[in-house]
């Protein structure tokens, strides 16, 4: 159950930052996985190789032509929602699409939020984190203090507060709803939580810093090594 939240900083005057992107990967622990870094046959990309993702980057089509050449393969999936951030002049256009709703919605709010849940029925714990988001970004919105916000959003991202009653999370996951509630997962019997956190700065200078910290594979779920890994970008 993954979790993103999102700040979008092009129209507030008092930031340095175009966009603030983080976000918890959860899956099982025995799950093969790589730490990020850009892919050997293409070295401007860096992240997973879901298919509808890695496609996507590969491509020169904007979301919702790229969701149009991909709708009948969609509508063969589980239910899952595609966010994409399009970054043209520093300027970010977020879109998400659902195939459960086959829609896809713009969206330009300042703070945002989703999860495994549609985009405009949040769960609780997407709620309290974009609050969470808000209080962090409305006090270290300058390049200057870069280090004290990437600590704060690193322990945003590691909240283990459970957020409930949440009805919806309940009725979908009436066995797990409680291990769920809580922005950072972990579910020791199930092998299964969060094992990675990513953190994307873009500067309104066009530089973008990209961290990423992981657990080391084979995960000891008992006692993680995380490691991190950390990549500077210039757009402009």
């Amino acid at each position: 159950m993954c979790i993103v939240f999102i700040y979008n900083g092009v129209n507030d005057v008092e930031s340095e930052y175009s966009l603030i992107l983080i976000s918890n990967r959860d899956e099982h622990f025995n799950r093969p996985a790589q730490c990020m870094s850009p892919w050997i046959d293409d070295c401007t990309v860096y992240g997973g190789r879901g298919r509808i993702v890695s496609d996507y980057v590969r491509s020169e089509m904007g979301m919702t032509d790229y969701v149009e050449c991909i709708h009948d393969y969609s509508m063969q999936c589980n239910e899952f929602v595609f966010l994409s951030v399009e970054i043209g002049n520093l300027t970010p256009k977020i879109k998400t699409y659902s195939n459960a709703t086959d829609e896809v919605n713009q969206w330009t709010d300042t703070y945002l939020g989703f999860s495994n849940s549609l985009p405009n029925r949040p769960l609780k714990k997407v709620e309290a984190g974009k609050k969470y988001l808000k209080d962090i970004c409305s006090r270290l919105n300058k390049t200057k203090d870069k280090s004290q916000l990437i600590d704060e959003l690193i322990y945003l991202l590691k909240n283990n507060e459970r957020h409930l009653p949440d009805n919806q999370l309940e009725s979908r996951q009436p066995n797990l709803y409680k291990e769920l509630s809580s922005i950072f997962v972990h579910i020791p019997k199930g092998k299964y939580g969060t094992r990675a956190h990513t953190i994307m700065l873009l500067s309104k200078s066009g530089h973008i810093d990209l961290i990423e910290i992981s657990m080391r594979s084979p995960i000891d779920d008992e006692n993680p090594y995380w490691e991190r890994s950390e990549f500077q970008i210039d757009l402009l």
